[in-house]
């Protein structure tokens, strides 16, 4: 199984189909994993959590060098302490991941040694009202005129590349970030991603990856500390082979 994961150097993100994961993999996952996903209220969004959730324990198992389904993963927010906070291994922890999905597709990152964040959205049909509340709340004045001026056709896929790029840089930092959206200023989706007015104290903001998103999404990584390489792979052959299926 190991075969087709290399080393963790840098961060590598693997891109999933939630159709990867069958029945096979819930014994992947813990108790309270299985509990969460029975609470999700449609079979897609308990698809999409499964896919997740076992493929972010596949590889970090692999990292770990022990069996993914008996890592301990702890989700207590540091704000509130009810479990739906940033996930990290206690027992492994400079080993860092996050996870995002939309529609048919999963994302997981992982990264030895500092923070990273990954989303993916789907370009929504929003009517030109949802996207102005939206954008009310996830854009700055400035981003608000770039997507004023940004053609109709084109301005869910933009106002989508903002919104991951955002969303990217919170899960990076976690809990570091206590300012709105609104606040986090990002380059606009005709240029390169970069953040470039930070909120945040202290740290120097997490810096902002291209990514190649699955046909009708747009997606973003952030990595907090240092620049790292990023390596991009399939995974839907290590879900395969995580339950001796050829790969």
């Amino acid at each position: 199984m190991t075969a087709a994961v290399p080393p963790l150097v840098g961060c590598q993100l693997w891109w999933a189909r939630t159709t990867d994961v069958g029945p096979e993999h819930d014994a992947l996952l813990d108790e309270d994993e299985l509990r969460r996903r029975a609470r999700l209220r449609t079979a897609g969004d308990r698809q999409r959590a499964t896919t997740g959730m076992a493929l972010a324990r596949v590889l970090l198992g692999i990292h770990a060098g022990r069996p993914g389904g008996r890592l301990r993963v702890d989700r207590t927010c540091p704000r509130c302490g009810e479990p739906h906070g940033k996930p990290r291994l206690p027992d492994v922890p400079d080993l860092h991941h996050s996870v995002a999905h939309s529609g048919g597709w999963v994302a997981v990152a992982v990264r030895r040694g500092a923070p990273v964040g990954v989303d993916v959205e789907g370009v929504g049909s929003w009517t030109a009202a949802e996207l102005h509340d939206l954008a009310l709340v996830v854009l700055a004045p400035e981003e608000r005129a770039v997507l004023a001026g940004t053609p109709a056709a084109a301005r869910a896929a933009a106002f989508a590349t903002y919104w991951t790029r955002k969303e990217a840089v919170v899960k990076a930092t976690g809990a570091g970030l206590l300012a709105p959206l609104d606040e986090l200023v990002v380059s606009p989706p005709s240029a390169p991603p970069r953040v470039l007015r930070w909120p945040g104290s202290g740290a120097a903001p997490p810096i902002l990856h291209a990514v190649d998103p699955p046909a009708g999404c747009a997606a973003a990584l952030a990595l907090a500390g240092p620049a790292a390489d990023v390596v991009v792979a399939d995974a839907g052959p290590v879900l395969r082979r995580a339950v001796g299926c050829p790969g």
